[in-house]
């Protein structure tokens, strides 16, 4: 478990104290309310990695991050709920490893803050040719997208299933909203963020706590200017009738997705038992979709489901021909049909369970993985330690998945044909 501590309104330190891991690793999350001027925030980091005070140029940084042994710094934004955050990671060898090791340690430190607090300037902000150069990296990705046919057909599928709510927004936002940025708005963006917005710094590793918070605690204080709280993490618009969308697209496969509303969330007490639902659907290579869709049926080159606990839904996603279409809705609806009437076996859930498990024991190796669960917890305002999590696991039983199927409500179906544009 973190051991947090606010360092100014809206910005939190959060300290793991490990030998488990030979490395040392920071992940800073902005958040911002997603939806507003999400390309601008998409921007930000693309920009802020190019350069900062001290290190001016890529070669600069990676000439600094050779001099840490080697140490690794990225960055991107993520979609959490509502929220859209803006991710920063910044790993190096643990100081136990090294000679100087608590020097090392502060020098790594000292990069990551200004690389995220002193960025490179131009005269009116932003140096010009950086934003210019990742202005146009950010527009071929967004145009992009359409060439990665299942990424495309899933965000036109959160489009049409969350129209009307943030959440459809695409985290990369619009080529128009990038076409209007310059150095002197992004500068605006980035200032009213780094001042306002909560910021929350995980720090896993064998440190000095102490001293990283006076060092974090210093320099945030140059760029803080009060505190926005964000709307809330989640929000419901459930509809009527469900939402059938098809649509065509240059590719030879069809590509199936089917969106169920559920009003339970990971800082729900039934949480547990709608993770163990989702394995059962289709987690697993032993999952009802797997078994059924694909190997009996044979009905789906790839078939799964999985949860978004944050935002409160259930995703079914398949790759079929477009002559199958009605075919595996009807079996797919079958399954979920079957699951909530409780035809589940003992062995079914057995596996299911051992899975769940041992995919949670698995990310306790992973120091990445370990904060992904930390900010989930931190954005639901729900903690919940391993052992905790392991027996709400075991404690499942079918009665409880009956109850998950009760609640939960089929939104959207949504179908990219795999039918040339003309």
């Amino acid at each position: 478990m973190f051991k947090s501590e606010e360092i100014a309104p809206g910005v939190r330190l959060h300290f793991l104290p490990t030998d488990k891991y030979k490395t040392v690793t920071y992940r800073v999350y902005v958040q911002t309310a997603l939806g507003q001027a999400p390309a601008f925030t998409a921007l930000l980091p693309m920009v802020l990695s190019r350069g900062s005070s001290r290190f001016p140029t890529m070669q600069a940084i990676a000439v600094q991050l050779a001099e840490l042994y080697g140490a690794r710094f990225g960055c991107d934004v993520a979609k959490i709920g509502e929220r859209h955050c803006m991710d920063f990671y910044f790993e190096m060898v643990s100081p136990a490893y090294v000679r100087d090791g608590s020097e090392l340690l502060y020098q790594g430190m000292a990069t990551l803050l200004d690389l995220l607090l002193n960025p490179r300037k131009g005269a009116n902000g932003f140096c010009s040719e950086y934003v210019e150069q990742e202005k146009a990296n950010l527009e071929n990705r967004i145009k992009g997208l359409i060439d990665d046919k299942r990424s495309y057909a899933q965000q036109r599928f959160l489009e049409n299933m969350f129209q009307g709510e943030p959440f459809a927004t695409y985290k990369y936002g619009t080529s128009d909203e990038v076409k209007t940025a310059t150095p002197e708005s992004l500068w605006q963006h980035y200032e009213a963020v780094i001042a306002q917005s909560p910021i929350d710094v995980f720090i896993v590793g064998e440190v000095d706590s102490a001293a990283i918070a006076t060092s974090w605690e210093r320099a945030i204080a140059e760029v803080r200017n009060g505190y926005s709280g964000l709307p809330p993490v989640h929000m419901q618009i459930s509809q009527k009738e469900v939402r059938q969308v098809r649509e065509t697209g240059d590719l030879q496969q069809g590509i199936l997705f089917m969106g169920y509303r559920t009003p339970v969330t990971y800082s729900s007490a039934d949480y547990h038992k709608l993770l163990v639902y989702t394995g059962v659907l289709g987690g697993f290579p032993h999952s009802k979709l797997f078994t059924n869709v694909r190997e009996r049926a044979s009905l789906a080159y790839y078939v799964w489901s999985r949860v978004d606990a944050t935002k409160g839904f259930l995703m079914i996603n398949a790759g079929i021909n477009p002559e199958d279409y009605d075919e595996a809705v009807q079996i797919i609806t079958e399954q979920v049909d079957e699951l909530n009437r409780g035809a589940v076996t003992s062995l079914e859930l057995e596996k299911t369970k051992r899975g769940l498990v041992s995919a949670f024991l698995t990310m306790q190796d992973n120091a990445m993985a370990v904060v992904d669960r930390g900010m989930m917890e931190l954005v639901n305002e729900t903690e919940r330690d391993i052992p905790e999590t392991l027996d709400g696991i075991e404690a499942i039983t079918i009665e409880d998945l009956v109850e998950q199927g009760a609640a939960l409500k089929l939104d959207t179906i949504y179908f990219l044909e795999g039918q040339p544009i003309t």
